[in-house]
C-alpha cells in the first residue's frame, strides 16, 4: 500500500509539472511601453518576441508604464524587473558630452508585480540611484573623453574634474533595463529584455 501511494503521488506530481510546463508555453501576444507625456504607446511589439529590444524615446520622455497582453485562456504569472544605469557627462552651458562607453553605476534590480490588467507601473529612480557613480582618476576621465571623441575644449573641462559632480561634470540616468519574466511552475523564465536609452541632457 505505501508503495502504491508513492506511485500515485509521483503520477500526480508529474501531471502537475506537465500542466505547469504547458502553461509556461503560453505566448505573450503583445508588449507596449508608455510614457506620462505620450497619449499613445511609444513602442509596441507583437509576438513572436525577440530576446532583446533597444528603445530610444524622445528627449524628456520617461517610461512610466509597461502593458502586456497574453493569449486568452493561457494566462500565466508575470513580473517585470527594472534596473537603472547612470553615466557621467560634461556640460558647457547647453552642449554636453555623454560618456556612455565608460564607467557606470547600476542600481539593484527592482521587481514590479503586474496589476489585474496586465500593467506594470515603472517608478523613476531614487535620488541615490540617479546620482550614484564610481570613483575615477583624472587620467581615466581624460582617456574616456578622448575615446568619446572629445576635442581639446572638452579635455580642458575634464582637467578640472576629480570626482563626479565637480566642475563641468554631472551624473544622470542613461539607461533603463526592463526584463519581463513568466513563471513556468518551477522558476521565473525570461520572456524578453528592453533597454531604454535615457537622454542625459537637453
Amino acid at each position: 500500500m505505501p508503495r502504491c501511494r508513492s506511485m500515485i503521488a509521483s503520477l500526480l506530481s508529474a501531471g502537475l509539472a506537465m500542466s505547469f510546463a504547458l502553461d509556461a508555453g503560453a505566448q505573450v501576444t503583445r508588449i507596449q511601453v508608455w510614457t506620462e507625456a505620450s497619449p499613445a504607446a511609444i513602442w509596441s511589439q507583437s509576438a513572436p518576441l525577440q530576446p532583446r529590444y533597444v528603445l530610444s524615446p524622445e528627449i524628456g520622455e520617461t517610461v512610466s508604464l509597461v502593458q502586456v497582453a497574453q493569449a486568452a485562456g493561457q494566462q500565466v504569472p508575470l513580473r517585470l524587473r527594472v534596473q537603472y544605469q547612470t553615466s557621467l557627462a560634461l556640460a558647457d552651458e547647453g552642449p554636453h558630452l555623454d560618456l556612455l562607453d565608460w564607467k557606470h553605476c547600476t542600481s539593484v534590480w527592482h521587481t514590479i508585480a503586474v496589476d489585474g490588467n496586465g500593467r506594470f507601473a515603472v517608478m523613476p529612480p531614487s535620488e541615490a540611484e540617479s546620482t550614484c557613480f564610481p570613483t575615477f582618476s583624472q587620467s581615466e576621465l581624460l582617456a574616456a573623453v578622448r575615446r568619446q571623441g572629445g576635442e581639446a575644449h572638452w579635455q580642458n573641462l575634464a582637467r578640472d574634474v576629480s570626482r563626479a559632480g565637480e566642475g563641468a561634470s554631472y551624473v544622470a540616468p542613461s539607461l533603463l533595463r526592463m526584463v519581463l519574466e513568466q513563471w513556468d511552475g518551477r522558476g521565473w523564465v525570461r520572456v524578453t529584455q528592453l533597454e531604454v536609452a535615457l537622454a542625459m541632457g537637453c
